[in-house]
């Protein structure tokens, strides 16, 4: 049903099945939207209080489930706020682990948790920025935590848009530029927690893979960006920096795939954009295996693989990252393994980015209203 309701979403002619469901699936997107417009209305109106933290808040979230490209953006954003002289923690939902409870991924100093328990995301995270990152359905108590516990005085809520329970200084939406809204339905008749107008609550829109998207629709995508935040949207590409191996801990270069031949290892959202870099790295991509996003990989899976990838004539099989930190420590270390390291590197708006972070950062020390450098229009 997964893939089938993946393909009614992304696609422009989801076909038979995609027909035979959309009545029961228009019903179920009118009841969902209703509670989420019920919702928003109750957080709007003050009946529904947003919790302050006591520091500044910057969240990163999107509209459309899955493969926004939030990840990069999210650890670009973390260093900006480092690079400020800001002690940053990291406050996610901890989405595809075991657990559900509160609990420190990282300390700062050490990653405490595998992506079993803490979740593929917040272990990546952790892993490239060294920063304490907390995990728990209250980001509220999180923050507490953060603050009280780990000496944070700059906060990043991971995947927060639609969680309103923690103030936040700053809102930056992440938009896939190549497919920003799908079939433009919100869940789960489509793939979009909200309306694309619930970008009036943002501070700021990140058009993410703007360099894969046509000229005309991201003509587009940049006017809705302006008119909904009133300022210009960052822009970036999905910038391989290294290849690495499958531990993550030693690197072989961008040219280390040129000219090989490799199986495509994936259980990320969409995999057409890992396809896309491996083309661009000069790699042959001989054979697939994708699995669901988020999919936790047994070792006898990868050992299948593996034999799929000696059937099919691959050298190496190759995944992303956040697929990495899924993997066994036993898995991880076959030597045929690589993974693609990723990084946002930004392409247009970086000024206002600057500008809107300096913003947030000096609204949450002056212990503003939520959406304060939204409001701020000195730093439009």
């Amino acid at each position: 049903m997964s893939a089938l309701l993946e393909a009614v979403w992304w696609s422009e002619r989801p076909g038979l099945a995609g027909a035979l469901l959309a009545p029961p699936l228009l019903l179920a997107a009118a009841l969902f939207r209703a509670g989420a417009a019920l919702r928003g209305a109750l957080y709007d109106a003050g009946i529904l209080r947003a919790a302050r933290a006591g520091v500044p808040v910057v969240s990163i979230g999107n509209l459309a489930v899955g493969g926004a490209g939030k990840t990069p953006v999210a650890l670009a954003v973390a260093r900006r706020l480092a690079a400020r002289g800001r002690r940053v923690a990291v406050l996610s939902r901890g989405y595809g682990a075991t657990r559900r409870d509160a609990r420190v991924v990282s300390d700062g100093a050490r990653v405490l948790l595998g992506a079993g328990e803490g979740g593929d995301e917040p272990v990546l995270v952790a892993r490239r920025l060294g920063v304490p990152v907390l995990c728990g359905p209250r980001r509220a108590e999180l923050a507490r935590a953060a603050v009280a516990d780990h000496g944070a005085d700059a906060l990043l809520l991971d995947d927060g848009f639609q969680h309103r329970a923690l103030a936040r200084d700053l809102d930056v939406v992440v938009v896939d530029a190549a497919n920003p809204f799908g079939n433009g339905r919100v869940l789960p008749a489509g793939p979009n927690r909200e309306p694309r107008a619930a970008l009036r609550r943002a501070g700021l829109v990140w058009l993410s893979r703007a360099d894969q998207a046509e000229p005309g629709a991201l003509a587009a995508l940049r006017a809705l960006a302006a008119d909904a935040t009133r300022r210009a949207p960052v822009e970036s590409r999905h910038a391989p920096v290294d290849v690495v191996d499958g531990a993550l801990a030693r690197g072989f270069g961008l040219e280390a795939l040129r000219g090989r031949r490799v199986l495509l290892l994936a259980g990320i959202a969409r995999p057409a954009g890992f396809r896309r870099t491996l083309a661009g790295l000069g790699a042959e991509i001989g054979a697939e295996a994708v699995f669901p996003d988020h999919h936790r990989f047994t070792d006898g899976e990868l050992a299948r693989v593996l034999r799929e990838a000696d059937a099919a004539r691959c050298e190496l099989v190759v995944t992303t990252e956040k697929d990495a930190v899924r993997l066994s420590a036993a898995a991880a270390a076959d030597p045929r393994l690589r993974a693609v390291r990723i990084e946002a590197e930004v392409l247009r708006g970086g000024e206002v980015l600057e500008a809107a972070l300096d913003a947030a950062l000096a609204a949450g020390a002056a212990g503003g209203a939520p959406g304060a450098a939204r409001a701020g229009e000195g730093a439009r």
